[in-house]
C-alpha cells in the first residue's frame, strides 16, 4: 500500500516562502556586487587602454595632425 505524502499546512508554506525570499535576496545582493566589480574592471580596463593609446601617441614619430 503506498502513502500518501503529507500535505503541507499553511504555517509551513509560509516558512518556506520566506526562507525561499530571504535566499533570493541574498542571491540579488551577490549578483548586484559582482555586476559592480565588473563595472569596475570595465572601467578600469578603458582607462588602463587609453592610458596606453596616449604613451603610444606620445612615442610615435607623427604629428597629432598625422594621426
Amino acid at each position: 500500500m503506498m502513502k500518501m505524502p503529507r500535505t503541507k499546512n499553511i504555517k509551513t508554506i509560509e516558512a518556506e516562502i520566506s526562507q525561499t525570499e530571504e535566499q533570493l535576496q541574498r542571491l540579488k545582493e551577490r549578483c548586484d556586487k559582482a555586476s559592480q566589480k565588473l563595472d569596475a574592471l570595465y572601467e578600469l580596463k578603458k582607462h588602463r587602454e587609453q592610458e596606453e593609446l596616449l604613451k603610444a601617441i606620445d612615442k610615435s614619430t607623427r604629428t597629432k595632425a598625422e594621426i
